[in-house]
């Protein structure tokens, strides 16, 4: 997973703190997200679960859109 060049615009996450999803602006200035999980006995920190946005976004709120409605822990806490 290509990581440089990107820049996070927002990280929601589980509320035991073991997932999020990143929602970035990539180096050519579209938008995507991916999720991430970290074990707290795994000092390593976040590593990928290969779970990502199949496309990328002109927007932001697409991007966010696009996540909240392919995670399933992320659609829940839309209500």
């Amino acid at each position: 997973m290509k990581r440089e060049g990107r820049l996070v615009v927002a990280s929601p996450e589980t509320e035991d703190g073991r997932l999020c999803v990143d929602i970035f602006r990539n180096a050519e200035g579209a938008y995507a997200w991916d999720e991430w999980r970290r074990e707290p006995e795994d000092p390593s920190g976040w590593q990928a679960t290969g779970r990502a946005g199949a496309d990328t976004f002109d927007t932001q709120q697409a991007a966010r859109d696009d996540a909240f409605n392919s995670v399933e822990w992320l659609s829940r806490r839309r209500g």
